[in-house]
């Protein structure tokens, strides 16, 4: 695909140079990372306009999917696309088209992704085998249901003879007095599950990473190198730690004896970290050996107190992270954790076939009373679009996909940094499926993801952040939206200032460079 070429702005447009770019974008797939108060919604109205009214080709409001985060927000949409109309007939009454746009926004496909896919249910419920006349079940009606069904499950495994696995699992997961850890750890595993568009390939993928029959060395292990980042962020914290204790050491009235004690710890921890580089047995025996020395004495009265204590502390809470990483995972051989493994396969199994069982009698519990709930809608709604699931994991988009994919001109995503697995699978199986030729328009700020315990996966919106190109040359387009229209300069340059010290690729999976700021 050639670069995509902005064409002209009209005289006296007041749009930005990159909004005008995310207004008039076409023919791929577009990503538009706009930080808070840089006029998005006022973008998406333009764009959504333009594409009803163009001269060249206009559309219906009813060929496009309006996806926001909350009904509130598809309402706000609805709103202004209808005053944009208004205004539309009025500067040209006559124009039959803007007044059938009018008369079919109500009927548009502006909406929650939920209430989506609750329409495509409702089409569809035949296919699927689903009552149409189901109803949404609310967050205690759903908690009280789900109650009822972990306490019979568990009543019926206590009650069975020589169920030896679960008992096991009992002992393992809970204290003597109760067993609600276990029934907490079996829901968390059941939603995380639901956030996937196979919750059973998942389920399995918990099992098979306890498969180390043919793993000799701890660092094969699948889940390693989250261990192995999470001790380097901690080693390094220590490490600035000990550089700020030295600097400490530089000040007039700063303890300058201790100077070598710094020099030495700095020596000590960048040992540890080059170990964890090379790996976890590397570090496992440099854990074995490390110390600090011993503080040098720091006496009379021409050393200021308050800056040797504040030395000492820094030197203390370093050393204290470094024991705790000890302490917590390199007082056992490697070798150790691989039997361990070994140990809780069968303990894994058993907790997932708990799981299984336990979506499966939520789900026939709900279908028995006509509910359903978030989840449901969405895996509902995956199904009636799937036609088939490759090997490989690929949906391969079904007849009704195929004729949503036909019907709508643009797929448009408010909020895109917080879909989850299944919701993108959902847009990608209605919307094209090239995305260098694409009709996926994703809006979003990573930065303001905060949803993640909701199981929203950022990590999608990041990974076409990272892939489209500003000029859309072979990939989609990303566009940055980084100028802000609603706070004064003072608010932006002290939140600038701020998050520039803490936040980067390693801990906000996100360089906060000048296109972030």
């Amino acid at each position: 695909m050639n670069s995509f070429i902005v064409p002209p702005k009209p005289e006296g447009a007041t749009w930005t140079e990159d909004q005008w770019k995310a207004i008039m974008g076409k023919n791929k797939d577009i990503l538009v990372a706009a930080a808070a108060g840089s006029g998005k919604t006022a973008v998406l109205v333009e764009r959504i306009i333009q594409k009803i009214l163009s001269e060249e080709n206009p559309i219906d409001v009813d060929e496009l999917l309006v996806v926001t985060f909350t009904n509130a927000s598809a309402a706000e949409m609805r709103h202004r696309i209808g005053e944009a109309l208004e205004k539309a007939i009025n500067k040209d009454p006559g124009s039959r088209h803007s007044r059938k746009q009018l008369s079919l926004l109500n009927k548009a496909s502006i909406s929650t992704l939920h209430s989506f896919c609750m329409e495509v249910i409702r089409k569809y419920y035949y296919l699927i085998d689903v009552d149409p006349g189901f109803r949404i079940a609310d967050e205690t009606e759903a908690q009280l249901i789900q109650d009822e069904v972990m306490d019979e499950l568990f009543e019926e495994e206590y009650g069975k003879k020589d169920n030896e696995p679960f008992f096991r699992l009992v002992d393992s997961f809970t204290s003597d007095r109760s067993d609600s850890a276990l029934m907490e750890i079996v829901r968390d595993i059941y939603g995380f599950a639901r956030s996937n568009p196979l919750p059973s390939h998942y389920l399995q993928s918990m099992i098979d990473m306890y498969d180390v029959s043919e793993i000799s060395k701890l660092e094969e292990l699948p889940f390693i190198q989250a261990l192995v980042f999470e001790i380097e962020l901690q080693l390094d914290g220590a490490k600035e730690m000990i550089e700020r204790g030295l600097e400490v050491t530089k000040l007039p009235g700063g303890p300058a004896p201790r100077a070598e004690n710094f020099i030495d710890d700095l020596n000590v921890i960048n040992t540890l970290i080059q170990a964890n580089r090379e790996s976890w047995t590397s570090l496992y025996h440099a854990m074995q050996t490390w110390s600090f020395t011993r503080a040098k004495q720091v006496k009379g009265d021409h050393f200021d107190r308050e800056l040797t204590e504040k030395a000492q502390k820094l030197r203390d809470k370093a050393k204290k992270k470094i024991q705790d990483i000890n302490d917590e995972l390199f007082l056992r051989k490697p070798e150790g954790f691989l039997r361990d493994m070994e140990e809780m396969r069968p303990l894994i199994e058993t907790l997932v076939q708990l799981v299984a069982v336990f979506s499966e009698r939520f789900e026939k519990a709900k279908r028995e009373k006509g509910l359903v709930d978030y989840a449901d809608l969405e895996h509902y709604c995956l199904e009636i679009l799937t036609g088939e699931i490759t090997s490989a994991g690929e949906f391969i988009p079904s007849e009704a996909a195929l004729a949503y994919r036909q019907h709508f001109n643009e797929v448009f995503v408010d909020e895109y940094q917080d879909v989850n697995m299944v919701q993108e699978t959902i847009l990608k199986l209605v919307a094209k499926e090239d995305e260098t030729n694409g009709n996926l328009f994703m809006v979003g700020d990573v930065k303001q993801s905060i949803y993640r315990f909701r199981l929203a996966e950022p990590n999608l919106f990041l990974g076409k952040y990272n892939r489209f190109r500003q000029d859309g040359n072979g990939t989609g387009l990303r566009i940055d939206l980084a100028r802000n229209f609603r706070s004064r300069k003072e608010v932006l340059e002290g939140t600038n200032y701020l998050f520039k010290q803490i936040m980067g690729v390693k801990v906000g999976e996100i360089e906060y460079d000048e296109a972030a700021e």
